[in-house]
């Protein structure tokens, strides 16, 4: 009998608990978009977010200046892909990669995860730490900015970029977020993208950090496209490269 229990496959010792078998029955991530290379697609990082849900991402770039990418509503990481690449080639390590019930990242099993986006930036902090980033500047839109500025109040980072976050999102108190927070903060938003401006200057007015920023651009493009203007993208730009190692 001590022969046997020493010589158990450790696959073996996880199936023993009824989490470690449902973990074994599942299979691999697999990443679905298109808009990934194939080059890129041979970088693909499957992880956990801090509640453990499943998600699939791609790096790009290394070295030790560490960017994090998190994708709007009704998108996936494909929609931050162009921009990720021009960051890799100027020597930043990029993950991009699909938040919960999106893409091609998994779901949450209980309906009060669900939209916890924060809870799958703070898995890409930690996995983008683990493969050599010394600095973390994170950057979100809409969705993806409440998720970011909620993970700048629970996890260490060098700074964090909203573009059009909303005042909430799901169970994720975004004012109370940044009045917690002492991170460098940028908050972008369009004048005539709805609510959107309103709440960026409310967040930079509730922000308790001495180092913030807020632009509100003409127009009503809402999130990530902001970066279609050279203006906001030389200001996105500036603030990566001020805020990393």
């Amino acid at each position: 009998m001590k022969i046997f229990l020493l010589s158990v496959t450790t696959a073996a010792l996880v199936a023993a608990s009824p989490a470690g078998a449902a973990d074994l029955k599942q299979r691999p991530l697999k990443l679905r978009e298109t808009c990934v290379t194939k080059a890129e697609r041979a970088r693909a990082l499957r992880f956990r977010a801090s509640d453990r849900v499943r998600l699939i991402g791609v790096e790009l770039g290394s070295g030790p200046r560490g960017v994090v990418l998190a994708h709007q509503g009704a998108s996936n990481l494909c929609i931050w892909l162009p921009y990720a690449r021009s960051l890799a080639a100027r020597g930043y390590r990029v993950l991009v990669f699909d938040h919960r019930g999106f893409g091609s990242s998994g779901r949450a099993s209980h309906w009060r995860r669900q939209n916890r986006v924060d809870y799958d930036v703070l898995g890409a902090i930690r996995v983008i730490r683990a493969r050599g980033a010394k600095s973390v500047v994170i950057a979100g839109g809409s969705l993806g900015g409440a998720a970011v500025l909620s993970a700048a109040a629970l996890a260490p980072v060098d700074g964090v970029i909203s573009l059009a976050s909303p005042s909430q999102y799901g169970l994720i108190d975004v004012f109370g977020a940044v009045a917690a927070f002492r991170v460098p903060a940028l908050f972008l938003a369009a004048e005539r993208d709805a609510e959107f401006p309103d709440v960026a200057r409310e967040l930079y007015d509730r922000c308790a950090s001495s180092d913030k920023q807020l632009a509100i651009t003409p127009g009503a493009v809402h999130g990530i496209p902001l970066l279609r203007d050279s203006q906001v993208r030389a200001l996105v730009d500036d603030f990566i490269a001020r805020h990393s190692g």
